[in-house]
C-alpha cells in the first residue's frame, strides 16, 4: 500500500486533491490510501512516533505552524528521509528556505490537474522503485575502524586530496580515506553532480551557477572544470525542473 498525506488549510484544495489522487490509483496494481490534516499542528503530531506516509503533499502558507516548519519537524527524524514530500503553493519564492527539508517536489497554485497527476504518478513510481531496491539514503562512511552513515540530504559537498576524501555537511567536516570516483558510486545521480576532479556537489544546496564556479547557499564558491561545464548546467536545469511541477 501507497500512503499518501496531505496537508493544507483549505477545504477545497483538499478535496481536489484527495480526488486527484484517487484518480491515479487506476494506473497502481498497489492500493493508495489517503490521509487529510488541515493544519501543520495535526500533521507534526501524527508523525511524533515516526512517519507512516511514503509521501506528503504539503501546502506552505497555514495559520499557525506553516508547511515549511512541519517539514523540519518530518526532516528532523533521519528515518524519514526517504519520504517524498512536495510542496504546494502560489509562490515560488521559498526555493532557498526549503534546502534544509529537501523536497521532491513543487507543484503550482492553482493547482492543473494533468500537471498534478503526472507530478504524483512519477513520485509514486519512485517510491515503488527505491521499496524494490531496498536501498537507504545514507551515504556509508568507513572512519578510523567504524562505519558512519551520512543522510544524504546532509551532504552539501565533497572533496578530494590524493587518497582522501573530505565530506562537508552545514555543520561537520568528515575525513577519510577514499577516492571521488569510489564515493560518486555510492550517490544518487539526481542530487548529486561531479562538477570538477576535486569536487561533488549536491544540487539542493547550490544557489548559483557561474561559467566556471558554483556558489552554495552558505557562499561557499566551488570551482567548475572547463571539462564539466556543460554537463553541470543541463543536469541542474533538469534537477529544478523536476522539482517544479
Amino acid at each position: 500500500m501507497i500512503h499518501i498525506a496531505v496537508c493544507d488549510d483549505d477545504l477545497l484544495t483538499t478535496e481536489l486533491v484527495e480526488r486527484l489522487i484517487l484518480d491515479t490509483q487506476k494506473s497502481f496494481s498497489e492500493k493508495i490510501d489517503v490521509s487529510i490534516f488541515y493544519s501543520g499542528e495535526s500533521f507534526s503530531k501524527a508523525i511524533q512516533s515516526g512517519c507512516p506516509f511514503d509521501i506528503i503533499l504539503m501546502d506552505i502558507e497555514m495559520e499557525g505552524m506553516d508547511g515549511i516548519k512541519a517539514g523540519y519537524v518530518l526532516r528532523a527524524n533521519d528515518e524519514n528521509d526517504i519520504v517524498q514530500l512536495i510542496y504546494i503553493s502560489s509562490h515560488e519564492e521559498y526555493h532557498l528556505q526549503l534546502f534544509d527539508v529537501q523536497p521532491s517536489g513543487f507543484i503550482k497554485k492553482p493547482i492543473e490537474p494533468e500537471i498534478f497527476k503526472n507530478k504524483l504518478i512519477s513520485t509514486i513510481q519512485k517510491v515503488i522503485r527505491k521499496r524494490q531496491q531496498g536501498k537507504k539514503n545514507l551515504l556509508p562512511v568507513h572512519q578510523k575502524g567504524k562505519e558512519v552513515l551520512v543522510p544524504f540530504r546532509d551532504i552539501m559537498y565533497l572533496e578530494s586530496s590524493i587518497r582522501k576524501a573530505f565530506l562537508y555537511t552545514r555543520n561537520d567536516k568528515i575525513e577519510y580515506y577514499s577516492t571521488l570516483n569510489e564515493e560518486e558510486k555510492k550517490l544518487p545521480v539526481s542530487d548529486f553532480i561531479r562538477i570538477h576532479q576535486s569536487y561533488i556537489v549536491n544540487f539542493y544546496f547550490i544557489k548559483e551557477i557561474y561559467n566556471k564556479k558554483v556558489v552554495l547557499v552558505t557562499g561557499k564558491e566551488l570551482p567548475i572544470s572547463e571539462k564539466n561545464g556543460a554537463s553541470v548546467r543541463k543536469n541542474y536545469l533538469k534537477f529544478r525542473g523536476n522539482l517544479v511541477g
